[in-house]
């Protein structure tokens, strides 16, 4: 597996859903952060996006200043369970470590207990206890779109250096 930066020609090549690809597009454009895909082969295994522009709900601008998101983790169904997104995730930390930051943050709807499961075995712990209101947008058949409220719950991590590989 690799995982590499994805650019607009990445998006509009392997990003079928169009609210994926207008959400990417439009936060690659505005140079909002670094969206990565993860590769096997030829075939897009899965993705994720390092928000590194200010976040758009104020209780996070207020509560975790400068803290980087990472949005939109998805992985193709039939590589799931396979260690695809775990390695979107570290590589998301070792690129955000290298840019200077130490903590990293990331909402997930609170009926989501996969994901929950998976986040705190990755050292995410809960921000707070309280939900945080954020919005999902949807891109309509006709192309406008559609802002619908989700809750999320929060939680943060500290970054740790990447282990040192040893001298050759």
């Amino acid at each position: 597996m690799s995982i590499r930066p994805a650019d607009e020609e990445d998006v509009r090549r392997y990003i079928e859903d169009r609210t994926d690809r207008h959400r990417f597009l439009d936060h690659l454009a505005r140079q909002r952060g670094i969206l990565l895909f993860a590769f096997g082969a030829d075939e897009l295994l899965g993705h994720v996006f390092l928000r590194r522009a200010a976040a758009e709900e104020a209780e996070l601008r207020a509560g975790l200043p400068g803290v980087p998101l990472l949005q939109h983790l998805w992985v193709i169904e039939k590589h799931r369970r396979c260690g695809v997104g775990t390695r979107l995730v570290r590589e998301a930390e070792t690129r955000l470590h290298a840019l200077g930051h130490r903590r990293v943050a990331l909402g997930v709807h609170p009926g989501n207990s996969g994901a929950i499961s998976f986040y705190e075995a990755l050292s995410f712990t809960v921000w707070r206890e309280d939900t945080l209101t954020t919005f999902r947008e949807h891109v309509q058949d006709d192309g406008s779109t559609v802002r619908e409220e989700e809750p999320c719950l929060v939680f943060v991590k500290r970054i740790e250096p990447p282990p040192s590989r040893g001298r050759r």
